[in-house]
């Protein structure tokens, strides 16, 4: 633990849900080995009629809090951001740590970093979405006022790192691979194969995400012995795209499951897939990558954003065209359950430098709280903006 230093994190996380909620968790937890930490989460994140699931509570988790959290900030209640606020900054910390990935946190987080800049408390934003997937031209208003109470930023993806220099040229800013989602439960020993080859999709469903795109490439496979679980909510187009299953006569080949699943249940979905599927339309990064490569899992994804980043073509999966229904459908003929577990190893070893360990060191690094930490492949660090 670096002495004397002590940070704020400010984020959802367990038993929260979803991708933003794990990963500020898994960090939180990363960030507690290393420094002192206090860690502010929600009593609510959103009013009920705007969330698009059942729930926004992980079903897993339901009765329980994480350890070294204070669940304070209610984001419909401006009290409560003032209450973290001084809280936080009463036991002096080196610095805030906030993650950033929707407009809708935009008053909140702005009044956050607000009140730590002008204690001259720097502020890091951990972007997970820079722009968001469904963009517009007052969402990049809002996003370029908060971000510019920003000291400093990390992001997974070039992507990212591009977006934010036309948002802030000459920010300081760190890329670090995603990583690995470690704390899901091992695979499931062995279970019975249902065909010749299990496909996977896992995870939310959204138009971005190109769901309709992989059913298609389903119906033009040179071999029907291939099986596609969808294991997700559905956050739209669950009824267009089940009467296309049927339309398409893939009813028998594309099984789904139209609701969040618990780690349990994701750890039987990954012991079955021999592959897991990607087919986005757009993405900066995705947080279904490490947890297919947690599993050893290769996957075939689409050549958008930071996905090229982190899929090694031919060596932890294939990279197709997106919205290409054709290569999708050659790319899914030409793996074989052989080929694909051949990539463990492959994976394995890319997978060494995409650590939440890692990911803490550089943080600490591009603070200044750890500067003899040593940065990781992938690792980038622009520094044209001071403190």
């Amino acid at each position: 633990m670096t002495a004397a230093a002590r940070l704020a994190l400010v984020g959802p996380v367990l038993p929260y849900r979803g991708g933003i909620a794990q990963h500020t968790t898994m960090l939180h937890r990363a960030l507690q080995k290393r420094v002192e930490l206090s860690t502010f989460s929600f009593t609510r994140q959103y009013p009920a009629w705007l969330f698009p699931g059942e729930s926004d509570r992980d079903p897993g988790y339901a009765e329980q809090t994480e350890p070294g959290v204070r669940y304070l900030l209610d984001s419909l209640n401006p009290w409560t951001w003032r209450k973290v606020a001084a809280a936080a900054l009463r036991e002096r910390p080196r610095a805030l740590v906030i993650p950033w990935w929707a407009v809708y946190w935009a008053p909140c987080f702005w009044y956050l970093a607000r009140a730590f800049a002008r204690q001259r408390v720097p502020v890091l934003f951990f972007c997970h979405n820079v722009v968001e997937h469904e963009s517009a031209p007052w969402k990049a208003v809002l996003t370029r006022a908060v971000l510019r109470q920003g000291s400093c930023f990390a992001v997974h993806t070039r992507v990212d790192a591009t977006n934010l220099a036309s948002f802030l040229p000459g920010a300081q800013v760190a890329v670090h691979p995603h990583p690995v989602y470690d704390q899901f439960p091992p695979l499931i020993g062995t279970l019975a194969p249902r065909a010749r080859l299990e496909l996977l999709f896992y995870g939310f469903v959204r138009h971005y995400k190109g769901l309709d795109v992989l059913i298609e490439a389903m119906a033009r496979l040179e071999t029907r012995d291939v099986l596609l679980t969808v294991a997700g909510e559905f956050w739209e187009g669950r009824e267009r795209v089940e009467a296309r299953v049927r339309e398409l006569g893939l009813a028998n080949q594309v099984k789904i499951v139209p609701r969040y699943l618990t780690e349990s249940e994701t750890a039987e979905c990954f012991t079955r897939a021999d592959v897991v599927v990607l087919p986005y339309r757009s993405a900066t990064g995705s947080g279904v990558v490490p947890i297919a490569y947690h599993y050893d899992k290769p996957v075939i994804a689409s050549r958008v954003g930071g996905l090229p980043d982190v899929v090694l073509e031919g060596e932890t999966g294939l990279l197709v065209p997106p919205e290409d229904v054709c290569a999708l459908a050659r790319a899914i003929d030409s793996l074989s359950r052989d080929r694909a577990r051949a990539m463990a190893p492959a994976i394995r070893r890319h997978k060494q430098n995409m650590t939440w360990d890692s990911l803490a060191s550089t943080l600490l690094q591009l603070l200044g709280i750890c500067p003899s930490c040593e940065p990781v492949t992938g690792q980038r660090v622009g520094a044209t903006r001071p403190l």
